[in-house]
């Protein structure tokens, strides 16, 4: 069970802002967020749950209950392989201020070492896994209050696909319609598409190579209107958004294919793809909820000034599908290594969440919904601990933030890979 660690001021949490952060050296932190204080005061750590494995590596959400992965088994277990959680939001006692904790109702193995990445169907039936070391995606179903149910389904690459090369699948995510789940492969350059029924019925049905060696990452889905959505992939190696439109046909649109309509660059406008150097690798992609822009992280892996998101607007023409996207600039998120980020739940998704992996903290800027751009910085926290791994939460301790203020050294990198926040879930 989560429990509370440090928090100043009580907020309701009828009205408070927040979100969840995935920190590989901890567990889940739940995190406080009152955008009236100043930028050092505005974020407020308020629980913390340490029964999420070890290194967990992404969050997701249906409804009252939170979905987590973790890389791999805790040290003295009999197996290497990564975990999946469910956990239910549930009221801590007065005394915590009626705050909202996280309570672990089911755990399984994630079926392959090096879980990276979980979706849940959007009927909230079914959760999806990834095993990015093993190359393996497992499949298991969920009832109705939202526990995982026994291992339906693995589907392992080593199997499908030998070779010197192993796939390693970096996201598992269900399209708009929830009958398709979309695997984008970072070693084979490709995108799989799987046909799924239910838990006990997945199909691949087509698999679409990209250029390599473009390192394909991760999908993001911008749906237009009922019968119009494009796809965003974002791949790491060549630095590149590949923009797709999908196209739904057959006996109840069980038919799906995807036309590539355009390829843009994430390190500047008119750019093509990059060469894979390993200096700049692009990481996150995310759309705002009204469909009109588009965002990238960016990671430099040369320097350690701070990274940056791009930021591309959408013409959602479809007579100007080869001109969709239109790169606009790049803003620096004030912290190294931009993993991940999240615009906020609300209509306007007014905010913007960056998690540091290197840097080891969490930055909030406020969006403009007109122009698309980041506005001031409205908050920054570090969530670099003392020491790692600690199994009792009030144990916990978070050193002060070094930000990007010079005081970054050569060590961070080495130490933030393995330690540093990886993913932001808002409330």
């Amino acid at each position: 069970m989560a429990i509370v660690q440090t928090d100043a001021t009580c907020r309701t949490t009828e009205t408070s802002l927040g979100f969840y952060v995935a920190l590989q050296s901890t567990g889940i932190v739940e995190i406080d967020f009152d955008p009236e204080k100043g930028i050092n005061e505005s974020l407020a750590i308020v629980a913390i749950n340490t029964n999420a494995g070890f290194m967990p590596g992404w969050l997701i959400a249906f409804g009252d209950t939170i979905y987590s992965i973790s890389r791999t088994s805790p040290f003295g277990s009999d197996s290497d392989s990564g975990e999946v959680f469910a956990f239910r939001r549930t009221h801590l006692p007065k005394s915590n201020c009626n705050k909202i904790g996280l309570d672990r109702i089911a755990k399984a193995s994630s079926n392959g070492k090096g879980g990276v990445h979980c979706d849940v169907s959007p009927d909230g039936k079914i959760l999806a896994a990834a095993n990015i070391t093993d190359s393996t995606l497992s499949i298991y179903p969920l009832s109705e209050d939202g526990a995982i149910g026994k291992i339906a389904h693995i589907f392992d690459y080593n199997q499908s696909d030998p070779g010197p090369i192993k796939a390693h699948p970096h996201q598992t995510i269900f399209d708009p319609t929830g009958r398709f789940l979309i695997v984008p492969l970072r070693t084979l350059d490709r995108i799989d598409i799987f046909c799924i029924t239910d838990s006990q019925q997945i199909e691949r049905v087509q698999s679409i190579s990209i250029p390599a060696p473009a390192g394909a990452r991760h999908v993001a889905f911008n749906q237009i209107t009922p019968g119009k959505v494009y796809m965003y992939l974002v791949s790491e190696k060549d630095n590149s958004v590949r923009v797709f439109s999908l196209n739904y046909t057959g006996a109840e649109l069980r038919v799906l294919s995807l036309d590539l309509k355009q390829t843009l660059s994430t390190m500047g406008k008119d750019l093509g793809p990059s060469p894979d150097e390993h200096k700049d690798l692009a990481a996150e992609i995310a759309v705002s909820s009204d469909g009109r822009f588009v965002y990238v992280s960016n990671r430099h892996l040369t320097g350690m000034e701070a990274d940056n998101l791009a930021i591309y607007s959408v013409d959602s023409e479809p007579s100007h599908d080869e001109r969709h996207l239109t790169y606009l600039g790049s803003q620096p998120t004030q912290g190294k290594h931009p993993r991940m980020f999240a615009l906020s739940n609300d209509e306007e998704n007014k905010w913007v969440a960056v998690a540091h992996q290197f840097s080891q903290d969490i930055v909030v800027f406020e969006r403009d919904t007109v122009t698309g751009f980041l506005r001031d910085i409205k908050g920054r926290i570090s969530v670099k601990v003392a020491t790692t791994h600690q199994a009792i939460p009030d144990k916990v301790l978070f050193e002060p933030d070094v930000g990007m203020n010079g005081k970054i050294g050569r060590n961070h990198p080495l130490k933030g890979r393995t330690e540093g926040p990886v993913c932001v879930l808002w409330k």
